[in-house]
Order: C-alpha cells, then structure tokens, then sequence
C-alpha cells in the first residue's frame, strides 16, 4: 500500500513539473519570458535534474538579457547531460550568448563545440562562419587603427621636427645677421 501512495505522489509529482515546464513554454511563446522565467523555476524547484526546465530556463534568461546566468546554466547543462542532442543545443545558445556578449572567440568554441556532436546542424555552422567573419573583420579594423595611431605619431614627430628645425635655422640666421653687424663696425686696415 506504501508502494502505491509513492507511486501515486511521484505521478502527480511529474505532473506538476511538465505542467510547470508547459506553462514556462506558453509563457515563452508569448515573449513574456519573465513569466516562463518562473514557472521553469518552479519545475526546477520540485526536479532539480529536469534537463528541459534547465535549457529552457537558460533560454528565458538569454531573452531577459540574462547572460552570465544563461551560460553559468548551460555550463552544468553540458557537464551533466548524457543526451547528445541536449548538449550540442546548449553549446550552440551558449555560442549565441557569447556572440551577443561580443566574446567572438568564446562564441567561435562554442559553436565548434555544438558541430563536434552534431556536423549536420547548418545554424550552428552558419553562425560559425559569421562568428569568424566578424572576428576577422575586428582583427581588420584593429590593425588599421594601429597603423592610423602609428602614423599619426609619425606626423606628430614630423611636425615636431620641423618645428625645432626651423627654430635652429632662426637662431642661425640671427646669429649671422649679429656677426655681420658686428664686423661692418671694424675699421678697415689698409
């Protein structure tokens, strides 16, 4: 009879945490994702382990702008999950957080992490690719702000040059308009 209540307790139990994930999911549908926020909580809170509540709420924290807690989420998703579709879902919203994040290189890993289990998965390969051209874009943009300071320098050194040259060439001419005054004031000797 003991057996029958705990089975009966763990049915209605299960109930409340898909109940729960299924209305975070409306929610989420709704882009109410604060709701959906809590109510995947709410199955979190009564099954610690449910995998979807866990993506799902690392889902609904990326859409609040969440990120950091998105990734902390998604982090232990992919250490503890044996479900290989699971895991390549959780690398690739965790590239999706680096890349809004601007952490290109976290985001290219994460990306390349999802196509290591899954070679087929085309979004994944696609943000890949617009990962490394806006990477390769920023490396591009880096290197010609370098050369632009560098030459800027050049001409601020250029400038500073001139300037003490010109500087040397008055005291110069100063020096020979003196001399010369001073020589024409000598008599002849003859």
């Amino acid at each position: 009879m003991l057996g029958f209540f705990f089975f009966l307790h763990q049915s209605l139990w299960a109930q409340t945490v898909d109940e729960a994930i299924s209305k975070g999911n409306d929610y989420y549908k709704a882009e109410q994702y604060d709701m959906a926020e809590k109510q995947y909580r709410s199955a979190l809170a009564q099954d610690g382990a449910n995998t979807t509540a866990q993506y799902n709420l690392a889902n609904a924290l990326s859409k609040q702008k969440k990120y950091n807690e998105a990734k902390e989420l998604l982090a232990v998703l992919i250490k503890k999950t044996e479900d290989k579709n699971i895991r390549e879902a959780a690398y690739y919203n965790k590239g999706v957080v680096f890349t809004k994040q601007k952490d290109l290189d976290a985001s290219i890993e994460a990306y390349k992490a999802a196509l290591r289990i899954n070679p087929e998965d085309k979004e994944a390969r696609e943000n890949l690719q617009k990962a490394l051209m806006e990477r390769k874009k920023q490396q591009q943009q880096n290197q010609q702000q370098q050369k632009q300071n560098q030459s800027s320098m050049s001409n601020k050194q250029a400038e500073q040059k001139l300037k003490s040259l010109q500087e040397k060439e008055k005291k110069i001419q100063e020096r020979l308009q003196n001399k010369g005054q001073k020589g024409s004031a000598l008599p002849k000797d003859w």
